[in-house]
């Protein structure tokens, strides 16, 4: 069965196994690996694999989506990579740097994208209550003075003024480096008698050279550039080390190399780029906002396609910790996520067909609810070409609107309607009004432009080719819908009706239900019998593609023991649809009361983006019942 240890195996299998493998992180949807040789890749198996919604190659990554069962992937991904995945040196590893030379920009990007993914869900979770304990505060539920106020305040701001700590273990990882030694830099530059310092705003020296009194929590550039510093002067340390007492020498080194330059270079360096960057995205938000913003809210979709948007997140980070909020990156995924909600919404209301209408509910509620855009975009919006169109109009509207309202986030969330408190501070009282008109603007005409418009549909065989370094063409391979067949004649109902709350409440997956009308179970797909219970009364089935069928006759028929079945096959039999799996005596079944409605399950539903099953519909043998995306 494809379980996700198998899907884990497969996908490091293809893209070159576990040699070619120098690191790999995830984000919110994606499997991020840097690997050695990008020719090793077998794209081809990869994209058609099952549980892999689509594969992209962008900012010196290849990139394999997945969808919100990532993490759990990935836990499978990291016992094959341990070295890679858990910021082991690469000696450890036997891993060595690509011998190809990255664009210089597109090397940033991998820098920060592989840095800040792993910290997001820290940082949005405290955003998240920041804005929710400035709202208690609002609503007077708390004050200022209240020491409930006092702990949660520290709660939140916890994350971001430790942000260097967090950073440092997370670019370990990217670099290569021992996380511990990485992690000590990081509380470095964050230690009270260094802040003390800054407080006190007296010159101070090292080694006789001035000290610039910088403060250093919720930065990011310095940390990184530290770290990254820090991944040659530990293989220098490494060589000169004698071997008796390298278990001390080389961290010795490490450090008293590496704090200075911290605090004499690297540090305001990175400082001043960071200042840098806000001040220049200030001057954006206040000058031109409504034309940047409009461009990004038209286009926004197009770079999370490509995973570039994670390099966007320092300086919203910047931003916020330097001017309480940000004003033109965040705001930007606002306009995008409900043009692309908008589309969605029309496209499951026009639609003649009832699984892509359903495909479309699910990934526009996905979007408008989490913020969460991939399935929108790999699952609708680059499935039916001109869907494009009134997403890039609608987000275009919507960010001008937002431009010229000069429309704030104060939190570090990807914005959806579940998150609109972070648009709420009592400073600006018409920002949430403003964010409701722009998120509405986006929405409105996304949805109406889509329904004059009309859809057309067919899917994209490959969508606008294959990035690679320094090309500006990108390519995204998107999968195609799947479909079983009804293995019996009957009417289909919703696994809802069915009496066992392991299959109603869907514990083993998504599905249908059939109540037959004839004792015959036939194959629903193509592949082989992976297991036929002794009772008989259940069997399933893994088609070529690796989607995972159980059939369940009747409800609690295991207690009948064999009687009234009979089976046409064994486990490890091939099949092709339509031929018989299984007999049953339907009238005797019923006689001794027993339910004979039958779930189908798609037992492996956690690897696609949605199961839907055609419910409330008379069917014979070989029609189809279920649709996988």
């Amino acid at each position: 069965m494809m379980d996700r240890k198998q899907l884990a195996a497969k996908i490091v299998d293809n893209i070159g196994g576990s040699g070619n493998v120098i690191s790999a992180i995830h984000c919110m949807t994606r499997l991020r690996f840097t690997l050695k040789d990008f020719d090793k890749v077998n794209e081809g198996t990869l994209k058609s694999t099952t549980g892999v919604l689509g594969v992209t190659k962008n900012g010196g990554q290849y990139q394999v989506i997945i969808g919100n069962d990532v993490p759990l992937v990935f836990s499978e991904v990291a016992k094959i990579l341990p070295g890679q995945t858990g910021g082991a040196a690469q000696a450890a590893t036997g891993n060595e740097a690509p011998k190809k030379k990255m664009n210089p920009l597109l090397a940033v990007i991998n820098v920060l994208s592989s840095a800040m993914a792993p910290i997001v869900p820290a940082l949005a979770g405290a955003g998240i209550l920041k804005v929710l304990l400035s709202l208690l505060l609002m609503a007077g539920v708390l004050k200022a003075t209240d020491q409930t106020y006092y702990f949660i305040s520290f709660f939140a701001d916890s994350v971001f003024y430790f942000l260097p700590v967090l950073l440092a273990y997370s670019s370990s990882k990217k670099f290569n480096t021992n996380p511990y030694l990485s992690l000590a830099l990081g509380a470095i530059l964050l230690h009270p008698n260094y802040a003390a310092l800054v407080a006190a705003k007296e010159p101070v020296s090292l080694f006789g050279l001035p000290v610039t009194l910088i403060s250093y929590n919720s930065t990011v550039i310095p940390i990184i550039i530290t770290i990254w510093l820090m991944s040659y002067v530990e293989k220098f340390a490494e060589k000169v080390s004698p071997s008796v007492i390298k278990v001390f020498f080389k961290p010795l080194l490490v450090i008293i190399i590496m704090a200075p330059i911290a605090f004499l270079a690297v540090g305001p360096l990175g400082y001043h780029l960071g200042n840098g960057l806000a001040v220049g995205i200030y001057f954006i938000q206040e000058k031109i906002g409504w034309l940047a913003l409009a461009i990004l809210g038209a286009f926004k979709p197009f770079i999370v396609m490509t995973g570039m948007h994670w390099a966007f997140t320092p300086a919203i980070i910047q931003s916020i910790s330097q001017y309480g909020y940000d004003g033109l990156m965040a705001v930007s995924s606002l306009c995008a996520i409900f043009s692309l909600t908008g589309v969605c919404l029309a496209v499951a209301l026009r639609t003649k067909d009832k699984n892509l209408r359903q495909i479309s509910l699910s990934a526009g509620t996905t979007a408008l609810l989490s913020g969460i855009t991939e399935p929108a975009i790999f699952g609708v919006a680059f499935k039916l070409k001109r869907t494009l169109i009134p997403v890039i109009v609608g987000g275009m509207v919507s960010g001008i609107y937002a431009g010229l309202t000069k429309l704030k986030l104060f939190a570090l969330v990807s914005p959806s309607l579940l998150k609109f408190p972070s648009f709420v501070n009592e400073e600006y009282p018409g920002n949430l009004l403003n964010a409701a008109i722009s998120a509405g603007l986006a929405l409105g005409v996304s949805f109406v432009l889509t329904l004059i418009m009309g859809l057309k549909e067919e899917a994209v065989p490959a969508a606008a080719g294959n990035a690679v370094d320094g090309a500006s063409a990108i390519k995204v391979q998107t999968k195609q819908q799947r479909f079983v067949y009804s293995p019996l004649n009957g009417k289909t109902v919703s696994l809802s009706e069915v009496g066992d709350n392991v299959f109603s409440e869907r514990l083993m997956g998504k599905g249908v239900a059939i109540i037959p009308s004839e004792g015959k179970v036939v194959s629903p797909i193509a592949g082989t019998v992976t297991t036929l219970t002794k009772t008989k009364h259940a069997i399933s089935v893994t088609s070529d593609e690796g989607v995972e069928v159980l059939i369940h006759i009747g409800v609690d028929t295991v207690k009948l023991k064999g009687r009234y079945f009979t089976n046409h096959v064994q486990a490890g039999d091939r099949v092709a649809i339509g031929d018989p799996l299984i007999d049953f005596d339907l009238a005797k079944i019923a006689e001794e009361g027993f339910e004979v409605i039958t779930p189908i399950i798609i037992t492996n539903t956690a690897d696609y983006l949605d199961v839907i099953g055609n419910e409330n519909k008379q069917v014979k043998q070989g029609e189809e019942v279920i649709s996988i995306l």
